[in-house]
């Protein structure tokens, strides 16, 4: 079957019920090394925006499965025959709710029942803003992506990421991964920038950390299901801290292992970008979306907007001009 899904989760942090029991948690179970900032749960009200983008330039996907704690917006129409709407309770073990936890809602997401074996994870994030194929995300059965060795940079995911790391590390011998599958690793599709970046870190004998692209991410639920056997102590341990915490593994080590394993299809990345939004880049990144500079795009959330009503305004505007009209997804 050449079926692919796509999967957006997506918290409203407006919500008085949901910011309730958020709170409620926070007071009650946050540790230490639990990250809690608000910056987390902001809701950029353009989640219309992301299924008009989803229908006019992936209108081949099968199904989209939305997966929310609970609320819903006004605007979307439920009985949608390509939509699914998956509560927490109905995919998450029962052993980890509640949870305020990104990672935990993330590496659950292959237990949604009659989810394609091929399929892309979304953030609420992350945007198409040019026509896609399917190519674009699956070749030959295998999962696109690029492979490009990198530094853990300091950041508030970067414990995470060099625990993701340390299982790699124990069930990979770098250099013997890479020999396995040099042409996945070599592709001229990257751009010489990149291999040369790979290149420099060679000469290490362990992966001293992976590119981390920021963008919808393409896997086979096949794959998380073998993820979750060889790692079930990490994954479960993560699950059942209700909030994302240092000591948490993520995600990104099923997209590691994958890399490692040499089961994907090499692709270039050059028409995707991860843009940080400020006082300083709004403008940029509206002209961008308006131009339609870039095929995918993640819009990450910063604490540098003075004025964020302002801001939601003008990324509308630029969303605006390129998908004016409504989705079958809005009433």
């Amino acid at each position: 079957m050449n079926e692919i899904d796509f999967v957006i989760f997506w918290v409203d942090g407006s919500d008085p019920a949901w910011l309730a029991e958020w709170q409620r948690a926070k007071k009650a179970e946050a540790q230490e090394g639990d990250d809690v900032s608000p910056i987390r749960i902001r809701y950029w009200r353009n989640l219309h925006y992301w299924f008009r983008a989803a229908e006019r330039f992936a209108p081949w996907v099968r199904r989209i499965h939305l997966v929310t704690w609970g609320h819903l917006p006004d605007w979307l129409r439920r009985d949608h025959p390509r939509l699914r709407i998956v509560r927490h309770e109905e995919f998450i073990p029962a052993e980890y709710l509640p949870t305020f936890n990104s990672l935990t809602i993330g590496m659950n997401l292959h237990r949604i029942e009659g989810l394609a074996e091929r399929f892309v994870v979304f953030n609420d994030d992350m945007f198409l803003t040019r026509p896609c194929r399917p190519e674009d995300f699956f070749r030959r059965g295998l999962p696109c992506d690029m492979a490009r060795l990198s530094v853990v940079q300091p950041s508030s995911i970067g414990h995470i990421q060099y625990n993701n790391l340390e299982l790699i590390n124990a069930k990979y011998r770098k250099n013997r991964a890479i020999l396995a599958h040099p042409g996945k690793w070599f592709s001229p599709r990257y751009g010489l920038s990149d291999l040369l970046k790979t290149l420099t870190l060679i000469p290490w004998s362990m992966f001293t950390g992976m590119l981390d692209h920021h963008v919808p991410q393409p896997v086979l639920r096949s794959h998380w299901e073998a993820c979750w056997r060889e790692w079930h102590a990490a994954l479960d341990a993560t699950c059942r801290h209700t909030f994302r915490n240092l000591t948490n593994v993520s995600d990104y080590l099923f997209r590691y292992d994958m890399l490692a394993s040499g089961a994907f299809s090499p692709r270039s990345m050059r028409d995707c970008r991860l843009m940080t939004l400020s006082d300083e880049t709004i403008g940029a990144i509206c002209r961008d979306i308006e131009r339609q500079r870039w095929r995918m795009i993640c819009l990450n959330d910063s604490e540098r907007i003075a004025d964020f009503e302002a801001m939601c305004a003008r990324l509308d505007g630029a969303f605006e001009h390129i998908l004016p009209e409504k989705s079958s997804y809005e009433l």
